[in-house]
């Protein structure tokens, strides 16, 4: 796991695509909807064909990470970190970007 000041800071570019969490969704519910969307796969695929989320990060330490910011539309940090193929990284917006691992 690491933090990218780039990929938090910027907008998606060719190679990257963006997804939004919905106001109430636990950033690792948006993190598997994204990369379900991404790969064409049912969201419950997701765990069988590239193993649970856990393997790659703490859940729960996922979802309560940016929970004390608040609601404001400045990115005060960011988590990267590798599954299914991509590189994930989440801010405290909410914003999931995918980058596909070479």
């Amino acid at each position: 796991m690491e933090t990218e000041t780039a990929l938090c800071k910027s907008r998606p570019q060719d190679g990257y695509d963006a997804y939004q969490a919905q106001p109430d969704q636990p950033l690792s519910e948006a993190v598997i909807e994204a990369i379900a969307a991404e790969s064409d796969l049912d969201a419950l695929e997701i765990a069988d064909e590239f193993g649970p989320l856990y393997d790659a990060i703490d859940p729960t330490a996922l979802d309560s990470l940016f929970q004390s910011a608040g609601e404001t539309n400045q990115t005060v940090g960011c988590v990267t970190f590798a599954y299914a193929g991509y590189r994930v990284s989440v801010d405290q917006t909410g914003r999931v970007v995918l980058t596909e691992r070479q």
